[in-house]
């Protein structure tokens, strides 16, 4: 089955200098395809806390504090700068998506651009199916052939590859699990190597809290 205007916005925001390699121009919702699915498909409120190092360029590296929440049906992730302060606040909501930036810099893509990445990495594409153990699987997913590979009951390995070639190349998003967590629901590092844009984004989640069920 065969189905990149960025400038430096200060070392807080490392994962979003990678966003591309070397555009020209401001970048549009329509330059990265890709459908936003509901925060409701992650499952189990939650606050993940993690590490992100984005590496783009010529070897250029950065790397920042975040945090995700996700609570019934909205989607939140905070940017951190170095002395812990917010840097900027990302919403997703079922109205649409709200950013706040607090720094004086403007960001040079929509913010969704963010959350297509997190979803790519940590949101369900294709149904489950506890059965698997060991093996491939893939479908085509809004015209994108996702291809998802299973070692011991677990995801290491996801790819997502545009039906029309456009844009050419693969996102890659491999996976590794820390086998004294097993309940854990993040991996313990997702690494994203994007190659419509050319980044590569590590992400390591070093703390999770399972939030209790709305009304609790």
């Amino acid at each position: 089955m065969n189905c990149t205007t960025i400038r430096r916005l200060g070392s807080w925001l490392p994962w979003l200098l990678a966003a591309c390699a070397a555009p020209r121009r401001q970048l549009v919702d329509g330059d990265y395809p890709g459908r936003l699915q509901p925060p409701a498909a992650l499952g189990v409120d939650l606050v993940w806390q993690q590490r992100i190092t984005a590496t783009w360029g010529e070897g250029e590296q950065r790397g920042f504090e975040a945090a995700l929440q996700k609570q019934r049906d909205e989607l939140t992730v905070i940017g951190m700068s170095p002395l812990g302060q917010v840097g900027f606040v990302l919403i997703q909501r079922p109205a649409g998506v709200t950013f706040e930036n607090r720094t004086d810099m403007q960001l040079p893509f929509p913010p969704r651009f963010v959350l297509l990445d997190v979803q790519r990495t940590f949101f369900p594409w294709l149904p489950a199916d506890p059965t698997l153990r060991d093996g491939d699987r893939q479908a085509v997913v809004d015209d994108e052939l996702v291809t998802e590979r299973y070692r011991d009951g677990r995801l290491r390995e996801r790819t997502f590859t545009r039906c029309s070639g456009q844009p050419a190349g693969v996102i890659q998003v491999t996976y590794d699990w820390d086998a004294a967590q097993p309940q854990q629901r993040a991996p313990r590092q997702a690494v994203l190597n994007n190659g419509w844009f050319r980044y590569r984004l590590t992400i390591d989640t070093h703390a999770e809290t399972v939030l209790p069920p709305a009304g609790s």
